[in-house]
């Protein structure tokens, strides 16, 4: 089935950023001052937000409340004519929960920006799949709280959902972290290290509409009414800090053996942190060899998104266009 694109409208000054926890909990879990410090950046940007009640739930359970509250949530600011954009505040697992229980309806006739990363990726894409609707993979209020926050990641945020481009391409920050500044006492500041960029396995040209999501989150997509076409489509996959090198494998190898890669017209993957693990004996590009030494289609690795800081803001729905290690996404044009 073929929907009609649907574009949400830009993220106006007079617009609120919505709030949401659609899986892991937030209250008592991430600690008070770092959440203000997330909305502060914000408010600084010029954009005040709205806490929905999933943020403020505290509860012993790996989920942030109920199903319905979370769901309701979501309805909530759906319907307020004052919110514009939708942000989780970070992922963790079980959003997929809540996709038998949203009024797509609903969401498709009041259109807003909904944005996040990792396990929210199950949101939208269900949304987008269901819908039309185009929404992003990108940066959750998490992404703002941290120490030091990367202005890389505002300024493709704000250029694909508040002042958005024509074209957009993207460059690669010339820096990036992904220490885990959290279990250190000094814990104020980022250990950055320098950006080698997007690289190439397998050059090329390809334009396409985006699929972008965390891998093991579309995985668990993939035999449902959620999970997307991929044919003809751009894949941009990322994976966590937890996933080792063997989980990466057999992650990808699954997608090989369920025909995504005889479907879709390019691939990139986004940065593994150093918790991953790869190393110099056992590198990603040994993965790579192993599925896509054949590959018809451009494979490009370690572009500014998943896991680690900075990251861009992805248009799920959209169109990117692949030519060598340039990407270039031409969704901005069509918000409104």
């Amino acid at each position: 089935m073929n929907l009609k694109k649907i574009l949400p409208p830009k993220l106006g000054k007079n617009k609120l950023i919505g709030v949401i926890a659609p899986a892991d909990p937030v209250a008592g879990v991430c600690q008070k001052d770092t959440i203000q410090r997330g909305y502060s950046y914000l408010k600084k940007k010029g954009f005040s937000v709205v806490e929905g009640r999933s943020v403020k739930e505290l509860t012993p359970k790996h989920i942030a409340g109920s199903v319905s509250l979370r769901v309701d949530d979501i309805h909530d600011f759906v319907k307020r004519e004052d919110v514009g954009c939708i942000m989780a505040f970070w992922g963790g697992f079980n959003t997929n929960q809540l996709l038998d229980h949203l009024d797509y309806d609903l969401i498709k006739a009041n259109p807003k920006i909904f944005i996040g990363y990792s396990d929210v990726t199950a949101l939208t894409t269900a949304i987008t799949t269901k819908t039309g609707l185009v929404t992003f993979s990108g940066p959750g209020i998490i992404s703002f709280a941290k120490p030091e926050p990367f202005e890389y990641t505002w300024n493709y945020f704000e250029k694909m959902c508040v002042e958005p481009q024509e074209k957009l391409a993207i460059e690669s920050s010339p820096e990036y972290a992904d220490d885990l500044f959290f279990l250190r006492k000094d814990d104020n500041h980022r250990i950055k290290k320098r950006n080698d960029g997007v690289k190439i396995f397998n050059g090329g040209k390809a334009k396409g509409e985006v699929v972008a999501g965390n891998l093991q989150t579309l995985l668990v997509l993939n035999g449902t009414e959620y999970f997307p076409d991929l044919t003809g489509k751009i894949l941009f996959v990322e994976e966590d800090e937890t996933s080792t090198p063997a989980h990466v494998d057999r992650f990808i190898c699954q997608c090989k053996q369920l025909g995504w890669f005889n479907k879709i017209a390019g691939l990139v993957f986004g940065r593994f942190t150093e918790q991953s693990s790869f190393s110099p004996e056992d590198p990603f590009e040994d993965i790579l060899k192993e599925y896509f030494s054949d590959a018809q289609f451009p494979v490009l690795y370690n572009a500014d998104f998943g896991h680690s800081d900075p990251m861009i803001t992805i248009p799920n729905g959209g169109t990117c266009v692949i030519n060598g290690d340039h990407v270039v996404f031409e969704q901005a044009v069509l918000i409104k």
